[in-house]
């Protein structure tokens, strides 16, 4: 693991700290994209049976953990996504935790709703509506807290680098097709049911593989 990891930094992170959280979330992100300390955890995430085991197959994507730290609940993902219509990542939805997140290539149109709060009284008259819509291309950098909703339709393709804090809860939320309501519970993984679970597992190929992508986005 490269000495330049903020690591240590983020171990001490009072996570209960709005503003704190931002500020270590995207500093420690900017240390992490770069190519050397990126490139050195993807190789070694590769030949790690525990990391390979917390990645995952979908049918929208890849996504491999090149670090975790179960006592802190920090966590490192490159996700490769190949867009189409089972990515549920475009309704509206928050977040177990909070998190800070960049694209290395691609791109992705990103809605954001308010805080989870916000959004269920919006209901009350209708569907809701995203606040604002940008567009994230290589090279952005964001941080969201857990309770904010959002959502995002990625270019196939994309790759992005996703940093995420220890859960605030044990559940995110995710709004129905047409907007209208909070349809959906999202579980972490490790209570999710064998149904919810992904069906393929990640494998030392699979990490390569992505390896081989974020090469030739440099």
């Amino acid at each position: 693991m490269s000495a330049t990891a903020p690591w240590p930094t983020l171990s001490h992170v009072d996570w209960s700290d709005c503003a704190g959280v931002e500020t270590a979330l995207r500093s420690a992100l900017l240390v992490l994209r770069e190519p050397g300390t990126l490139n050195e955890l993807v190789t070694a995430a590769a030949k790690d049976d525990r990391l390979l085991s917390l990645s995952e197959v979908r049918s929208w994507g890849n996504r491999l953990t090149v670090y975790d730290d179960p006592r802190t609940g920090v966590r490192l993902r490159l996700q490769h996504w190949l867009g189409g219509d089972t990515d549920p990542h475009g309704r509206p939805h928050n977040h177990r935790w909070c998190f800070a997140s960049t694209i290395l290539r691609g791109s992705y149109e990103h809605h954001l709703y308010g805080t989870v709060d916000e959004v269920t009284d919006r209901l009350a008259t209708g569907p809701v509506r995203p606040l604002h819509v940008r567009t994230e291309a290589k090279g952005s950098l964001y941080v969201l807290r857990a309770d904010q909703v959002h959502a995002a339709t990625a270019r196939p393709g994309t790759l992005s680098l996703l940093l995420r804090g220890p859960a605030a809860s044990d559940h995110a939320v995710r709004l129905n097709a047409d907007h209208s309501a909070l349809s959906e519970r999202k579980r972490g993984a490790a209570i999710e049911s064998r149904a919810e679970l992904p069906n393929v597992s990640f494998t030392t190929e699979h990490a390569v593989e992505l390896a081989s992508e974020l090469a030739s986005s440099r």
